[in-house]
């Protein structure tokens, strides 16, 4: 894709949105579903990764990807410790880290984002490492240690409205477990925001001892297909949880206020054969992982009616819906605010991830073979149903 076809193609649906909503829609725009909701559906127009050949095509664990104002597609690759840059038909250019705790060096990064000042930030397991792209490399420029215990988590990297890099993490409280977000000042002060307590942290599983020596150590065992508390985070600052046994989504907002997006209360779709298959192998394993007589949970009879919750780089929330087995496209309905302004269609084989990077027009994420051959892939939108 040329230069000029890249550049029309991501005008094409903010444009045609605010068109559309502006002037409504006649024959040859935007289409509309039953509900009058415009639709665009995605294709993939750009995927590569291999299973053998040319070193930076090689990926053992994609985590992260974005997209720089210039086009260019930023890897972060977690068990390779390196963050490797593609031009924008996938062609390589340069990478930066490797393996070390050293200034410019990377250990375990699994998430990017840029900073309000444009400088790329990487998250490793134990602290955020800061750098400047500037043509064909890139120059450490500092950084910040992780400020709770969830070292190894991976989590979007954010910024509150005031410009402070927003730190996802773990934490615990007199109750037991629970997340945060961590608000880093520029003194070096931090504020904590706790999002979940044990409660929430612990949905849809509970906790069994199991002795490790003389030591009884606790591990969570989940109910296979049960309810999970989901947690996403905006650029603007703003956040959003939801847990996946019931469409409400509540919006937390940079100035304290909280608003809720309310959904269709639809059951989720009925358990497959194969669906029944993995729960049973997955109780089967807990049982004899932790030497049980019998599981905690039983399986269900559907799955949830929530797959997740994301934020574009506008803002606008995303709810994907759970689909059944064999369905060949995920679906998501868009808000701005409470307000639901589109509905996104995409290939299955394609997942946004932990970190997702998604705007209008274009989301980032990955495929994988049944080699489990991991793959960089790129879908493009068009007005469609």
């Amino acid at each position: 894709m040329n230069e000029h076809s890249r550049a029309a193609a991501s005008m094409s649906v903010p444009l045609l949105l605010a068109l559309c909503f502006g002037v409504g829609c006649s024959e040859g725009g935007i289409e509309r579903s039953p509900d009058g909701v415009p639709t665009f559906r995605g294709t993939v127009d750009l995927e590569f990764g291999e299973i053998e050949g040319e070193d930076p095509y090689l990926f053992t664990r994609i985590e992260s990807i974005v997209e720089d104002t210039g086009g260019r597609l930023i890897v972060a690759d977690l068990q390779s410790d390196e963050v490797r840059v593609f031009g924008s038909e996938g062609d390589f250019l340069f990478r930066f880290g490797g393996p070390g705790e050293g200034p410019g060096e990377l250990t375990q990064p699994c998430c990017l984002a840029f900073g309000p000042d444009g400088k790329l930030w990487v998250r490793e397991s134990t602290r955020y490492s800061v750098f400047r792209l500037d043509g064909g490399n890139a120059e450490y420029d500092g950084g910040a240690r992780i400020a709770h215990v969830g070292i190894g988590m991976v989590a979007p990297i954010t910024f509150d409205a005031e410009g402070r890099l927003v730190d996802i993490g773990s934490l615990m409280t007199e109750d037991g477990g629970g997340t945060a977000r961590f608000h880093h000042g520029f003194d070096g002060a931090v504020d904590t925001v706790l999002m979940a307590g044990p409660e929430k942290y612990g949905m849809g599983s509970t906790t069994v001892e199991r002795m490790i020596g003389d030591t009884p150590v606790g591990f969570f065992v989940y109910q296979p297909f049960g309810p999970l508390w989901l947690h996403a985070h905006s650029p603007s600052g703003a956040w959003a949880e939801a847990v996946t046994s019931e469409y409400s989504v509540t919006l937390h907002h940079p100035d304290g206020t909280v608003s809720r997006v309310e959904g269709p209360q639809a059951l989720g779709p009925p358990l497959s054969p194969s669906d029944l298959e993995w729960a049973q192998a997955s109780i089967d394993r807990d049982l004899q992982r932790f030497d049980l007589r019998n599981h905690p949970f039983e399986i269900p009879d559907r799955k949830p009616p929530l797959a997740d919750i994301f934020f574009d780089r506008s803002g606008r929330l995303w709810v994907e819906k759970t689909g059944t087995d064999g369905d060949e496209m995920r679906e998501a309905n868009v808000y701005a605010g409470s307000a639901l302004v589109a509905r996104y269609r995409w290939p299955r084989r394609v997942s946004v991830g932990d970190v997702p990077w998604v705007t209008e027009s274009v989301l980032y994420g990955t495929t994988r073979d049944s080699l489990d051959v991991r793959r960089v892939a790129r879908v493009r939108f068009e007005p469609g149903s």
